[in-house]
């Protein structure tokens, strides 16, 4: 059972990763210690009371953002190809969609930082992965077509079809579905 004290240190250390994310849900990809710390309703020290300094805050948002979404990569995906192809993409744009924020501010500093990099790097894996296991059809292309299929459905071409392209969801899932199951059946 926690006491009073250390209840309120967990409300607040929630509290100021809450604000993190949020702030950059809202388009802010590299919140300062006093946006977080107004937006939390907390004193700007206690940002750096709960966290050693903004990358660790950063690092727990997206290991925050990895526990509350990837779940949805563990949903079944069944059926023939072009019902598997559809449920991946759908999921994919779930996923891409919830974590759009967090993922550009990740991507701001995985130049800079190791440990952003190696995330990243896991979870350009797991997208891969997750493919594999539901599209065996992959196996069939020829390495330059499979990492085409790779690239199609990564994070990066949603983020190029959405923002880049002003694509709406519907019509950036249209794009990559459609894409991709051309790959798939030649």
């Amino acid at each position: 059972m926690m006491d009073g004290r250390t209840a309120r240190g967990a409300k607040n250390r929630q509290a100021v990763l809450d604000a993190a994310l949020t702030l950059m849900e809202e388009g802010n990809l590299q919140p300062t210690a006093q946006a977080v710390a107004e937006r939390a309703g907390v004193a700007t020290r206690s940002v750096y009371h709960h966290f050693r300094d903004l990358e660790t805050l950063y690092l727990d948002a997206a290991q925050t953002q990895i526990a509350r979404h990837w779940v949805l990569l563990m949903e079944p995906v069944s059926g023939d190809l072009d019902e598997r192809v559809d449920r991946l993409v759908a999921l994919r744009a779930e996923l891409f969609e919830r974590v759009a924020g967090t993922r550009r501010a990740a991507l701001l500093r995985e130049h800079e930082s190791v440990v952003l990099s190696e995330r990243l790097d896991e979870s350009r894996a797991a997208l891969r992965a997750h493919l594999r296991t539901h599209l065996p059809e992959l196996a069939d292309l020829d390495p330059p077509a499979r990492e085409a299929a790779y690239a199609l459905c990564s994070w990066e071409t949603w983020d190029v079809l959405r923002r880049h392209q002003s694509l709406s969801v519907t019509a950036a899932r249209a794009a990559m579905t459609t894409v991709l199951t051309r790959l798939l059946t030649g």
